[in-house]
């Protein structure tokens, strides 16, 4: 959960006062990205796979913290690791996989030493809602926020910060066109990031009902018009007009709650719901709840403070949030975000790809095709990366996601050629869009009921994190 200064009392009433916080950042924070990777773990030492405790959680940070490490806490159970910030070109991004690959291990190791398994899906499958609300970490924001959001929003949408966890890729763009151009591409990249980095096992909630759908991709539509697809890039042709329409959906955006006068929070209720704009009338319209309610738009593409080494905000920076967690894919996320996202040859391939799959480069064209493919993408049936994609230019015939997503294989390949060392990652990479066989369509063969997931995640603890097996049964076996 993302935390803002709640102490700056600046006044924003209009577009024009909120736009300075748009402005572009300093030369030397730009054309950087980063990677955030949240980590579901498991407490499996009682022979069931469990959530920890907000006690236990806390301790692990604070072991992380004291090896260096800026270690954040989600909800439940989850813990959440931020890379350093990096340039994008290729041999940076190699670096950047070799430091992913040794932190994580690090992370790992650290939570099974506290007892604790990570595994590999986005969302644990024997969670309940009820489970993580139990074990919720000690946070006033964050309880408040849970509180309201029981109240205005679907039931289903408090499962996207209670039970999953994605892998997040952000960049800093210099200004705002760079920005759109950067979101455009973004945002037609999502579809085939969630579907190539789709984790689930099938399962959510103890359920036994195997699901055709992406879950996490599902419960951020529970928003509304704050979450999923941004109408304000949909209505946008450059940056000035996206940045202004993101500004109106920061005033409309429906809030958790907001800070009164003394830094005091107050929930909002179904029968008092809060806006940014609602709070004019009030004089609460701090640039500090300016800056928590643009915390509350949950878009696939999510605008956000971007902040130096003392933690200032020196301007914003964008994160591309599609990827679902899990064991490879925050390297598979990075490699194929740097590719694409930033200006460069790869960005004109895809570019180019896009036009051949029907997209103008226009959102306010472009809008149906992106809606559509998000769509099939989110309710696959089963057929995971077997859906639609855009469509031919000529005939207007629908075209396919498999067919797209080999295409940017190769660009995707060609990005990293001149890196042998990263040549397993990108294989890994380009295997799953030439195939299609993402983690959760495996997962989907391999477990046929919700036990074979458990049963999976049992397995896959470390001796000293499982549970003892007792003596009687020990004398059973011969043991």
């Amino acid at each position: 959960m993302t935390d803002v200064q709640k102490n700056n009392t600046r006044l924003i009433a209009s577009i024009d006062d909120a736009r300075a916080l748009y402005a572009p950042p300093p030369e030397k924070f730009t054309g950087k990205m980063g990677v955030e990777v949240e980590m579901p773990l498991i407490d499996a030492r009682r022979g069931k796979p469990e959530v920890p405790t907000a006690l236990e959680m806390e301790k692990l940070q604070a072991v992380l913290r004291k090896k260096g490490f800026d270690a954040q806490l989600e909800p439940a159970g989850v813990l959440e690791y931020a890379s350093p910030a990096t340039t994008p070109d290729a041999p940076a991004v190699s670096r950047l996989v070799s430091i992913l690959r040794e932190e994580l291990a690090t992370f790992t190791k650290a939570a099974e030493e506290a007892g604790f398994t990570r595994v590999p899906f986005s969302i644990v499958p024997t969670t309940t809602e009820q489970d993580a609300l139990d074990k919720i970490v000690s946070r006033p924001r964050l309880q408040v926020s849970i509180g309201a959001m029981k109240e205005i929003f679907p039931p289903d949408t408090l499962r996207l910060p209670l039970l999953t966890s994605a892998v997040q890729v952000s960049f800093s763009p210099k200004d705002e066109n760079e920005m759109f151009d950067m979101a455009r591409r973004a945002y037609a990249l999502t579809p085939l990031l969630m579907a190539a980095c789709n984790t689930l096992s099938g399962y959510v909630v103890n359920e036994d009902e195997k699901l055709g759908i992406l879950p996490r991709a599902q419960y951020y539509q529970g928003y509304g018009r704050a979450g999923g697809l941004s109408e304000a890039f949909l209505k946008a042709t450059n940056g000035k007009e996206f940045i202004d329409g993101h500004i109106r959906e920061v005033f409309d955006a429906p809030m958790h709650f907001a800070y009164d006068k003394d830094g005091n929070l107050f929930p909002a209720s179904r029968e008092k719901p809060i806006t940014f704009a609602g709070l004019i009338a009030e004089g609460l319209n701090t640039q500090s709840n300016f800056e928590l309610a643009e915390t509350f738009l949950y878009n696939d593409i999510k605008i956000c403070n971007l902040r130096d080494e003392a933690g200032t905000v020196v301007g914003k920076r964008m994160e591309v949030r599609g990827a679902d967690s899990g064991i490879d894919q925050p390297v598979m996320a990075a490699l194929l975000s740097a590719a694409i996202v930033p200006a460069g040859p790869q960005a004109k391939a895809f570019d180019a790809l896009l036009a051949d799959y029907g997209f103008t480069g226009n959102p306010v064209n472009d809008a149906p095709l992106l809606k559509s493919a998000r769509a099939a993408v989110v309710g696959h049936g089963g057929k995971f990366m077997d859906v639609a994609f855009g469509k031919d230019p000529q005939t207007g015939a629908v075209r396919s996601l498999r067919d797209f997503a080999a295409d940017v294989a190769g660009i995707v390949a060609t990005r990293y050629e001149a890196q042998p060392e990263l040549a397993a990652d990108v294989s890994r990479l380009v295997n799953v869009l030439l195939t299609g066989d993402c983690d959760a369509k495996l997962f989907s063969q391999k477990f046929g009921t919700l036990k074979d997931a458990s049963d999976y995640m049992l397995a896959q603890a470390k001796p000293q994190n499982k549970p003892a097996i007792p003596p009687a049964l020990r004398r059973a076996m011969g043991k």
